[in-house]
């Protein structure tokens, strides 16, 4: 995790370069809108012609579609296929903000909190923020250059995270998370004023396939999976979402260790970071701050400078004869 802005803005800079470098131009948006579609597709033609291999080189990026059944089967994009139609396994805050588009913020499948290491008590609060709809900003990674307005769209999301967490430490009611959770409650015929710690442990229970692509695992502090345990399940929930010590962090993966081709925000209740995440994970804020300062300065060198005053008198300068001037 980059310490400071300084360091953080090398890095920024390092990727900026590599984005920079490649022979197709435009923002993320744009090129999210023009080469994403919403339907299962291979994502590896894509991938080369639009050279964003030039930035994330990870060898965990899967661009083919893996085998599955119709609607299921797995790659890179799957995340973002879920969520734009209306398939988020466990949401926990859905908002739509006109102009800007529909945001869910979710505990992942797969392993949730898997990077934290073993024994870490906190792999019940991961959540992860995307964007859910085709309308507004998106963006690839948030530490590539963005626009001010996918900035702005980072800093709502970095928000959203904010809220979710909040709902779940009051155990706030289903009805007050937004449509997707509501419909989600009816679908499994749970009561909109129940509160959504319960409702959680209710969707982890009812995940139709633990064991494929992605599947779920969730680990306890002694490393063992106890997603198919409900009792063992709501312990953890209770017990992270009720501890007034921890405090929300947020991070990214940087692209060089990202697989998950939309720009997805982790947060997670913590003391402090974990030694073993500092390496992958950068610190959100600290990207914002850098990205803040950038358009400072950019807009300061965009500032026109004033003209200078002459301060002329009737006396002769180097033998010309200078006359009075308004300068007011």
């Amino acid at each position: 995790m980059g310490g400071n802005s300084s360091k953080m803005g090398e890095m920024m800079g390092n990727f900026a370069g590599k984005w920079n470098s490649r022979d197709v131009k435009g923002s993320q948006t744009e090129l999210f809108w023009k080469i994403v579609t919403n339907d299962e597709e291979d994502f590896d033609v894509k991938f080369k012609e639009n050279q964003l291999d030039y930035v994330f080189t990870s060898d965990k990026i899967v661009l083919n579609l893996l085998r599955g059944d119709p609607g299921k089967r797995y790659n890179t994009l799957q995340l973002w296929r879920d969520a734009v139609n209306g398939r988020t396994a466990i949401p926990i805050l859905d908002v739509y903000i006109p102009g800007k588009g529909r945001y869910i913020v979710m505990m992942p499948l797969g392993e949730p909190g898997l990077h934290l290491g073993e024994g870490h008590t906190s792999k019940g609060s991961h959540l992860i923020v995307i964007k859910a709809s085709r309308e507004g900003c998106v963006t690839f990674n948030d530490m590539l250059p963005t626009r001010k307005d996918e900035t702005d769209d980072f800093e709502i999301r970095l928000g959203l995270i904010d809220r979710a967490f909040a709902l779940l430490k009051r155990n706030a009611p289903v009805s007050e998370c937004g449509d997707m959770v509501k419909t989600k409650a009816t679908t499994l015929g749970v009561e909109q004023a129940v509160g959504i710690r319960q409702f959680l442990v209710t969707m982890i229970a009812n995940l139709p396939d633990k064991g494929g692509r992605p599947g779920f695992t969730l680990r306890n502090e002694a490393n063992a999976n106890v997603s198919e345990d409900t009792s063992e399940v709501a312990k953890m929930i209770e017990t992270v979402f009720t501890n007034g010590s921890l405090k929300v962090h947020k991070l990214i993966q940087s692209p060089e260790n990202n697989s998950v081709l939309i720009s997805h925000i982790h947060g997670f209740l913590l003391t402090d970071v974990p030694e073993c995440m500092k390496e992958t994970y950068v610190d959100c804020m600290e990207i914002l701050k850098v990205k803040r300062e950038h358009e400072t300065l950019v807009q300061g060198n965009m500032t026109p400078e004033p003209e200078p005053e002459l301060n002329v008198s009737e006396e002769e300068d180097n033998g010309v004869e200078l006359t009075r001037q308004n300068t007011r």
